[in-house]
């Protein structure tokens, strides 16, 4: 079992990579462990935004070099992918900054937005926005399921270990759920 002493030593790390791969059951997660204690919540949010900064960063690059093509494969998504494209270039700012928190285009959209000729600086601008109120926010709702956790399991007497393992199943059903959804959906 993951003690408070690992989670504390390794969880701003884990909660920037883990929001790099896979975004917000890993915020979420981190901000169940800041609201016990083990992280500072600031400071995890932070984390939090900067790898999903760093993700999108590194599609929105890949979608203006190699965009169309990859794009290209996601054939069931086709009619979503030309409406989202058509209307990218009349408010850019809002979908570089709401991508992050429309389901079904966390991957897609950083892709679909560097294909559609934004400009890097106007895209890294409005990244950093977006990355930090998706990472405040899904932290937050990470903290808030904590705090119902921690209520829980205090008028029950349950142990730590319990309490950790719980908050790992949240997470764990909370992206299987996602991941099934996802490949429902063909993303």
């Amino acid at each position: 079992m993951i003690d408070s002493e690992v989670i504390s030593n390794y969880g701003y790390g884990a909660a920037v990579l883990g929001a790099l791969i896979e975004g917000d059951g890993v915020a979420i997660l981190a901000g169940i462990a800041a609201r016990h204690g083990y992280l500072l919540f600031p400071l995890t949010a932070v984390c939090v935004a900067l790898g999903g900064f760093i993700g999108d960063q590194t599609l929105f690059f890949l979608g203006r070099r190699y965009g169309d093509s990859i794009l290209g494969r996601f054939k069931r998504q086709q009619a979503r992918i030309d409406w989202l494209r058509s209307r990218i270039h009349r408010h850019e700012a809002l979908w570089i900054i709401g991508i992050r928190f429309a389901y079904g285009f966390r991957l897609i959209g950083p892709l679909l937005i560097g294909a559609s000729g934004v400009r890097p600086r106007r895209f890294l601008f409005y990244n950093i926005i977006g990355a930090l109120l998706w990472g405040f926010v899904m932290t937050g709702i990470g903290y808030a399921v904590g705090e119902i956790l921690r209520d829980f399991f205090a008028e029950h007497h349950v142990s730590k270990r319990w309490l950790i393992a719980a908050a790992i199943c949240v997470a764990v059903l909370f992206i299987g759920a996602r991941a099934i959804l996802r490949r429902r959906e063909g993303v």
